[in-house]
C-alpha cells in the first residue's frame, strides 16, 4: 500500500492536526513524540521493524491511566493490535499453560 500523496500545505495541516490530537489524548508534544521514537532507536519497540514510514509509529498507553503518565511507547499498527489482544487475554492464557485441560483428561 502506497502512503497518500499531499501537497505541501495539506501536509503542513495535518502534521499539526495530529499534533493537536496527540497532545490532547497523551498529553505529549511531537517534540516528546519524537524523543521517544529516537529512545527506541527509530522502530517500532516490539518488532525493531516498522520505522512509521508509510504510517506514523502509534502512541501505545496504559487504557486505566490517563495523559503522559499512561504512554508506555511508540509501536507499528500491527503490534499495538497485538498488544492490546494479549493484554485482554494474557490472564486466560496464563491459566491455560499453569492449568491445560488435556492434564485433566489424560491422567
Amino acid at each position: 500500500m502506497t502512503p497518500r500523496k499531499r501537497d505541501a500545505h495539506a501536509e503542513e495541516l495535518y502534521q499539526a492536526a495530529r499534533a493537536r490530537r496527540i497532545l490532547k489524548i497523551y498529553g505529549i508534544t511531537m517534540e516528546e513524540y519524537e524523543a521517544i521514537k529516537e529512545a527506541q532507536g527509530g522502530f517500532c519497540f516490539l518488532c525493531r521493524r516498522a520505522r512509521g514510514a508509510t504510517t506514523p509509529l502509534q502512541v501505545d498507553h496504559d487504557h486505566a491511566l490517563e495523559g503522559r503518565e499512561s504512554v508506555r511507547g511508540l509501536l507499528c499498527g500491527r503490534c499495538n493490535n497485538r498488544l492490546g489482544w494479549a493484554e485482554a487475554r494474557l490472564p486466560i492464557l496464563l491459566e491455560y499453560l499453569r492449568n491445560p485441560p488435556a492434564r485433566k483428561v489424560l491422567k
